[in-house]
Parts: structure tokens; C-alpha cells; sequence
């Protein structure tokens, strides 16, 4: 499973919020190859996608192989870097973040408030 290139560098927000805040220790993790702090960030959807993905390696492996979701999420440290990263409104428990990096190339992020803590849902892994 990769991530967009777009996720992964740094960015810079002068608007300080929880849903930008979420997305900046997300890419910070991601921009550092820690998956474990990456995956404690991600919202369940994005998760079961992950295990799913780790379900179906494991079974294309076979023997005593065993994938977990952090085997399979795959954090990008080079590419270009967040230059903007703006919270473009929140509906209840649910925000949309839109990230530019470097190249001008826009990405919207969801993120979502679960147990008050903000996490990231990245669609289409």
C-alpha cells in the first residue's frame, strides 16, 4: 500500500487546529519512516484497508508468514515537500484538510475525530 507522494514531506500551517495538527505529526512520522506512530494516526477505514491488505499477503505467502497493517503501509520520505496545509471546514467529527507541496499538486485529506483525537482517512490506498 502506498501513500500519495503528496504525503510526505513537511508542512507549514500558520493556522494551528487539530485536524492540521494531525496531518503535520502525520507527515512528520511518515517524513521520519516511523509507521508505528504512522498507523496510530490513521482513522479505521484506512485501517481495515490495511489489515485487509495484510489478510490477503498473508495468504498469498502462505507457511508461517504473518503481515500486520504496519508491513503493508508503506511511508514515502523523499518527494516534494508540504508547503500549505489548510483545513478547509469541518462538518461535526469530520474536517477536510487540503495539503499543496512543493510541485503546485493539491491533495485533500479527511480527517476524522474519534475518541478525541484527530486521524487521517487516505482513500484509495
Amino acid at each position: 500500500m502506498a501513500l500519495a507522494a503528496a504525503v510526505a514531506g513537511r508542512g507549514c500551517n500558520r493556522d494551528s487546529d487539530g485536524p492540521t495538527e494531525a496531518v503535520r505529526a502525520f507527515l512528520e512520522a511518515s517524513a521520519s519512516g516511523d509507521r508505528d506512530a504512522a498507523l496510530e494516526m490513521l482513522g479505521p477505514k484506512t485501517r481495515a484497508q490495511l489489515e485487509e491488505a495484510a489478510r490477503r499477503a498473508t495468504k498469498l505467502v502462505g507457511g508461517e508468514g504473518r503481515y500486520e497493517a504496519r508491513d503493508v503501509l508503506q511511508l514515502h520520505n523523499t518527494g516534494p515537500d508540504a508547503v500549505s496545509i489548510v483545513n478547509m471546514g469541518r462538518d461535526g467529527d469530520q474536517a477536510s484538510i487540503s495539503l499543496t507541496d512543493s510541485l503546485g499538486r493539491k491533495t485533500t485529506i479527511i480527517t476524522v475525530l474519534i475518541d478525541g483525537r484527530w486521524r487521517l482517512e487516505l482513500v484509495d490506498l
